[in-house]
């Protein structure tokens, strides 16, 4: 049955196109979290594949189902973000999945902290259908701000391990489409120079490595949309990694704090 809840605390947006190779899988693990105090939006651009049959079987579960052309991902998911009446939103893609106690896991430290509005968790991963988890990485503002969380400098962020207030998308005026296929990078630059992305020891989400995705088929037209005209052969993301391994016992105690 669809959740009645009017005002549930966590909007979940799933935007999909042709994504029938894991789409049952991301919804599976949307629609079985440990906590139900979410809505479930899900934004599919007129998909050819067998996408549509799938959703279908699910459509009792799903709160707000949109099936329209869109110009790009970014705009399906601000259709879905516009549409959400969560105070929280979690972004997953249609192959990726979730923590099963995501919802939770966001819900304590942003109810708890109303200062807080933008959280990164325990980076996971799914590479030949191994799921593991690494550990929550540290940003600071001015890496942020200035353009440095790519792959030459100090890395991307992980978009599947991020949540945030609904009002700092508003605030910040969401997407800009200038980055084309990088539009989570370009809207961490602007969410940090509103407020600072916080660090956290919890479970969110998971980035799935498959042969033919469009990250990796792409990459190329990745860097250019952020300004770089070819992929670097450097990279400083070894020194976040030390530092962030360095900083996880205080990331550890903050989590303990921001939970209790």
């Amino acid at each position: 049955m669809i959740r009645k809840n009017k005002y549930p605390f966590v909007s979940i947006v799933t935007p999909n196109y042709n994504g029938e190779k894991y789409l049952e899988e991301t919804i599976k693990s949307i629609i079985n979290q440990t906590s139900h105090d979410y809505e479930f939006i899900l934004v599919d651009g007129k998909s050819t594949d067998n996408s549509l049959n799938i959703i279908k079987k699910y459509l009792k579960k799903i709160n707000i189902f949109i099936s329209e052309k869109d110009k790009s991902m970014y705009h399906a998911i601000d259709k879905g973000i516009s549409k959400a009446k969560g105070e929280v939103i979690i972004w997953i893609n249609s192959d990726d999945l979730l923590h099963k106690k995501a919802v939770q896991n966001v819900s304590k430290i942003f109810k708890k902290n109303p200062d807080i509005d933008w959280i990164s968790g325990i980076n996971g991963y799914i590479k030949k259908n191994i799921q593991f988890s690494g550990i929550p990485y540290i940003y600071p503002k001015f890496i942020l701000s200035k353009g440095y969380a790519n792959h030459a400098h100090w890395g991307f962020v992980q978009q599947e391990s991020i949540s945030f207030r609904k009002k700092l998308y508003k605030k910040s005026g969401g997407f800009d489409y200038k980055y084309k296929n990088s539009c989570d990078f370009g809207l961490w630059k602007k969410f940090s120079t509103i407020t600072t992305l916080h660090s956290v020891y919890i479970n969110i989400g998971f980035f799935r490595s498959w042969e033919g995705q469009d990250s990796k088929v792409n990459r190329h037209i990745t860097f250019k949309s952020i300004g770089m005209k070819k992929i670097p052969f450097y990279s400083f993301r070894y020194i976040r990694n030390l530092l962030s391994l360095i900083l996880l016992p205080y990331i550890l105690i903050k989590t303990y704090i921001l939970t209790k």
